[in-house]
Protein backbone atom coordinates (compact mmCIF):
# COMPACT_ATOMS: atom_id res chain seq x y z
CA UNK A 1 0.00 0.00 0.00
CA UNK A 2 0.95 3.16 -0.54
CA UNK A 3 0.18 6.64 0.58
CA UNK A 4 -0.56 9.23 -2.64
CA UNK A 5 -2.29 12.52 -3.61
CA UNK A 6 -5.39 11.95 -5.67
CA UNK A 7 -6.60 14.89 -7.42
CA UNK A 8 -10.66 14.38 -8.32
CA UNK A 9 -12.49 16.46 -11.12
CA UNK A 10 -16.14 15.33 -11.16
CA UNK A 11 -18.92 17.07 -13.79
CA UNK A 12 -22.73 15.83 -13.64
CA UNK A 13 -25.45 17.25 -15.51
CA UNK A 14 -27.84 17.53 -17.90
CA UNK A 15 -27.61 19.22 -21.31
CA UNK A 16 -26.06 23.15 -20.75
CA UNK A 17 -26.03 23.06 -17.24
CA UNK A 18 -23.74 21.11 -15.45
CA UNK A 19 -21.78 21.14 -11.87
CA UNK A 20 -18.13 20.67 -11.59
CA UNK A 21 -16.90 19.64 -8.32
CA UNK A 22 -13.22 19.21 -7.87
CA UNK A 23 -11.07 18.82 -4.80
CA UNK A 24 -7.25 17.23 -3.96
CA UNK A 25 -7.28 14.46 -0.76
CA UNK A 26 -5.04 12.10 0.08
CA UNK A 27 -5.34 8.90 0.46
CA UNK A 28 -4.01 4.70 -0.32
CA UNK A 29 -2.78 3.09 -3.53
CA UNK A 30 -2.31 -0.78 -3.58
CA UNK A 31 -2.60 -3.61 -6.17
CA UNK A 32 -4.98 -6.51 -5.78
CA UNK A 33 -5.24 -9.45 -7.90
CA UNK A 34 -4.56 -7.23 -10.76
CA UNK A 35 -6.78 -4.72 -9.95
CA UNK A 36 -6.06 -1.06 -8.66
CA UNK A 37 -7.37 -0.18 -5.26
CA UNK A 38 -7.67 3.48 -4.36
CA UNK A 39 -8.95 4.71 -1.32
CA UNK A 40 -10.03 8.22 0.53
CA UNK A 41 -12.01 10.13 2.90
CA UNK A 42 -14.76 12.34 0.32
CA UNK A 43 -15.00 15.72 2.22
CA UNK A 44 -16.45 17.00 -1.63
CA UNK A 45 -19.78 15.21 -0.76
CA UNK A 46 -20.67 16.26 2.74
CA UNK A 47 -18.62 18.58 4.52
CA UNK A 48 -19.70 17.74 8.10
CA UNK A 49 -19.45 13.66 7.86
CA UNK A 50 -16.40 11.43 6.73
CA UNK A 51 -17.44 9.40 3.47
CA UNK A 52 -15.17 6.86 3.39
CA UNK A 53 -14.99 6.19 -0.41
CA UNK A 54 -12.60 3.17 -2.34
CA UNK A 55 -12.43 2.61 -6.00
CA UNK A 56 -11.54 -0.49 -7.72
CA UNK A 57 -10.41 -0.55 -11.24
CA UNK A 58 -10.32 -3.46 -13.75
CA UNK A 59 -8.54 -2.38 -16.39
CA UNK A 60 -10.20 -0.18 -18.85
CA UNK A 61 -13.47 -2.62 -18.40
CA UNK A 62 -14.73 -1.04 -15.22
CA UNK A 63 -14.44 0.53 -12.16
CA UNK A 64 -16.09 -0.29 -9.19
CA UNK A 65 -17.20 3.04 -6.80
CA UNK A 66 -18.11 2.15 -3.32
CA UNK A 67 -18.62 4.61 -0.72
CA UNK A 68 -19.51 4.18 3.32
CA UNK A 69 -20.58 6.47 6.37
CA UNK A 70 -23.10 8.94 5.89
CA UNK A 71 -23.22 8.10 2.42
CA UNK A 72 -23.48 4.60 1.24
CA UNK A 73 -23.35 3.13 -2.58
CA UNK A 74 -21.95 0.57 -4.79
CA UNK A 75 -21.93 1.90 -8.25
CA UNK A 76 -20.24 -0.44 -10.61
CA UNK A 77 -19.48 1.33 -13.96
CA UNK A 78 -19.31 -0.95 -16.80
CA UNK A 79 -18.03 0.06 -20.27
CA UNK A 80 -20.99 -0.39 -22.64
CA UNK A 81 -23.16 -2.15 -19.64
CA UNK A 82 -26.23 -1.07 -17.95
CA UNK A 83 -25.81 -2.15 -14.11
CA UNK A 84 -27.92 -1.37 -11.50
CA UNK A 85 -26.99 -0.14 -8.05
CA UNK A 86 -28.01 0.87 -4.81
CA UNK A 87 -27.19 4.77 -3.54
CA UNK A 88 -28.37 6.41 0.34
CA UNK A 89 -28.03 9.34 1.94
CA UNK A 90 -29.33 10.08 5.26
CA UNK A 91 -32.86 11.23 3.57
CA UNK A 92 -33.25 8.36 1.89
CA UNK A 93 -32.28 5.66 -0.33
CA UNK A 94 -32.77 4.51 -4.31
CA UNK A 95 -31.47 2.06 -7.09
CA UNK A 96 -30.24 3.92 -10.22
CA UNK A 97 -29.11 2.31 -13.29
CA UNK A 98 -25.69 3.52 -15.01
CA UNK A 99 -24.19 3.28 -17.72
CA UNK A 100 -20.62 3.06 -18.42
CA UNK A 101 -19.74 5.05 -21.82
CA UNK A 102 -15.80 5.24 -21.28
CA UNK A 103 -13.56 4.04 -18.90
CA UNK A 104 -9.63 4.72 -19.40
CA UNK A 105 -7.41 3.82 -16.42
CA UNK A 106 -3.40 4.00 -16.21
CA UNK A 107 -2.95 3.22 -12.86
CA UNK A 108 0.00 1.61 -11.97
CA UNK A 109 1.93 0.92 -8.77
CA UNK A 110 3.06 4.97 -9.10
CA UNK A 111 -0.01 6.65 -9.72
CA UNK A 112 -1.55 7.36 -12.97
CA UNK A 113 -5.54 8.68 -13.90
CA UNK A 114 -8.72 6.90 -14.20
CA UNK A 115 -11.12 8.96 -16.47
CA UNK A 116 -15.08 7.32 -16.37
CA UNK A 117 -17.56 8.51 -18.41
CA UNK A 118 -21.39 7.51 -17.56
CA UNK A 119 -25.17 8.08 -17.14
CA UNK A 120 -27.42 7.69 -14.11
CA UNK A 121 -31.30 6.91 -14.19
CA UNK A 122 -34.15 5.57 -12.27
CA UNK A 123 -36.34 4.00 -14.05
CA UNK A 124 -35.04 4.11 -17.71
CA UNK A 125 -35.09 8.03 -17.11
CA UNK A 126 -32.12 9.82 -17.64
CA UNK A 127 -31.44 12.18 -14.95
CA UNK A 128 -27.35 13.14 -15.62
CA UNK A 129 -24.52 12.56 -18.14
CA UNK A 130 -21.27 12.48 -15.45
CA UNK A 131 -17.15 12.31 -16.23
CA UNK A 132 -14.97 12.10 -13.66
CA UNK A 133 -11.38 12.10 -13.93
CA UNK A 134 -8.89 10.87 -11.10
CA UNK A 135 -5.03 12.35 -11.19
CA UNK A 136 -3.14 9.54 -8.35
CA UNK A 137 0.54 10.85 -7.84
CA UNK A 138 2.83 9.34 -5.42
CA UNK A 139 4.06 11.21 -2.57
Amino acid sequence: MRKVIIKIKGTQGLGEQNDVIEFTTEGTLRKADGDFILSYFDGAILETQNVRTRLIASGDKSVTLERTGAVKSKLYIEKGVRNSCFYSVPEGSLTLGIYGKEIENTLSENGGKIKMVYTLDTDLKLISENSVEVTVEGR
